[in-house]
C-alpha cells in the first residue's frame, strides 16, 4: 500500500509539535501557547476526521495520539463536591472588566447569585462608587481598593469582617479577610494576579503565585482563595501553587471563563482553591454583562474539626 509522503510529514509534524509544547520548560512563549492546548486537542480531532476522509491512516492515528497526549497532560483533577447540611458560605467571583459601562446590569447579576461574599475585580473609581452605592445596603461590609490599571479589587460581604486587610504582592493589591461561618471562622484571599502579557509580567505573575503559596499556609484557619489567577490548570506555576500550599482546585479545567462570548469561553483563568480544612457542595458559572470573563459561584464550608 502506497503512503503519501505528505501524510507522513503531517503525522511527524503533529506529534513533534505536540511533544514540544507539552514537555517544553516553563518559559514565557511555551506558556502562552500551552494555555490554548485543550482547544488544540479538539482541533486535532477535526484533523483526524479530515485524514479519515482522505484515508490517511498515519495522519489519523497521529492526530488522535496527539489529542490524547494533550488531554491527559491538561487534565488536572478538581475537588469533588460533597453534601453539606450545616452552615456554609456562598462565594461569588466577578471580573467586571474595567471599561465595562454595564454597571447596573452587572450589579443585578451579582444580586441574583444570592452570595454572601462577592469578589469583584478590575475596580476603578467609577466601579467602586457604583458598587458601594448599589450594593451597600445588601452587602453592608465591604473592602474596596480602586485602581486605574485594571488591578483594583473589592470584597463585599453580608457577614461582618472579623479581620480584613489589603496585602500587596509584587505591587498588586490582594484582599485577606476572616468571616464567621457558624461556630467557625473562614479565611478568604481575593486575588487578581498579573496578566502574563510580556516576559516581565509573566515573571511577576509567577512570583505572585509563589507568594500566594506561602500566604495560603501561614494561617491555621480554613482558607479559600478566589480570583483571576491568569493561569490555566496545566501551567507549571499553577501546579506549584497547589502542591506547595496543599490547596485543591474546585473549578475543573473544563469550566472555561475567558474570553467570554455569551455562555461560552475558551480557557479557564478564574479559580477557587480550598485549603485542606474546606469543602464545597456546588459550583456554577454565570454571565457577567459586558465583561470578557464569566463569573463563578461556589457554596463552600469549613470541614468539621
Amino acid at each position: 500500500m502506497h503512503t503519501d509522503h505528505r501524510e507522513l510529514q503531517l503525522a511527524a509534524v503533529l506529534l513533534a509539535v505536540t511533544c514540544v509544547l507539552t514537555f517544553a520548560p516553563d518559559a514565557y512563549l511555551p506558556m502562552l501557547v500551552r494555555s490554548g492546548m485543550r482547544i488544540g486537542a479538539w482541533a486535532l480531532l477535526l484533523v483526524s476526521l479530515w485524514c479519515l476522509w482522505r484515508r490517511w491512516w498515519w495522519g489519523m492515528g497521529s492526530s488522535n495520539l496527539a489529542a490524547v497526549i494533550i488531554l491527559v497532560h491538561t487534565q488536572v483533577p478538581a475537588l469533588a463536591p460533597t453534601t453539606h447540611l450545616e452552615y456554609g458560605l456562598r462565594v461569588a467571583h466577578f471580573n467586571v472588566l474595567q471599561p465595562n459601562r454595564q454597571r447596573s446590569e452587572v450589579i443585578d447579576a451579582i444580586r441574583a447569585t444570592n452570595a454572601e461574599l462577592v469578589s469583584v475585580q478590575e475596580v476603578d473609581e467609577a466601579w467602586a462608587a457604583a458598587l458601594i452605592d448599589d450594593l451597600g445596603r445588601t452587602y453592608p461590609f465591604h473592602h474596596v481598593v480602586p485602581r486605574s490599571d485594571c488591578y483594583g479589587i473589592a470584597l463585599f460581604s453580608r457577614r461582618p469582617f472579623q479581620q480584613v486587610t489589603t496585602v500587596e504582592v509584587q505591587g498588586t493589591p490582594f484582599i485577606e479577610a476572616v468571616v464567621p461561618a457558624g461556630e467557625q471562622r473562614v479565611r478568604l484571599l481575593v486575588v487578581h494576579a498579573t496578566s502574563p502579557t510580556s516576559l516581565r509580567h509573566h515573571q511577576r505573575r509567577n512570583a505572585q503565585l509563589r507568594e500566594l503559596s506561602m500566604l495560603l499556609t501561614d494561617s491555621p484557619l480554613p482558607t479559600v482563595l478566589v480570583g483571576d489567577l491568569n493561569t490555566v490548570h496545566w501551567d507549571e506555576a499553577f501546579r506549584a501553587l497547589c502542591v506547595g500550599s496543599g490547596s485543591r482546585p474546585v473549578v475543573p479545567p473544563s469550566a472555561r471563563t475567558w474570553p467570554a462570548m455569551g455562555p461560552f469561553a475558551l480557557i479557564p483563568l478564574d479559580h477557587v482553591l480550598l485549603s485542606p480544612g474546606m469543602g464545597y457542595s456546588a459550583l456554577a458559572l454565570c454571565d457577567i454583562p459586558g465583561s470578557d470573563h464569566r463569573g463563578l459561584v461556589a457554596d463552600i464550608f469549613p470541614l468539621t474539626p
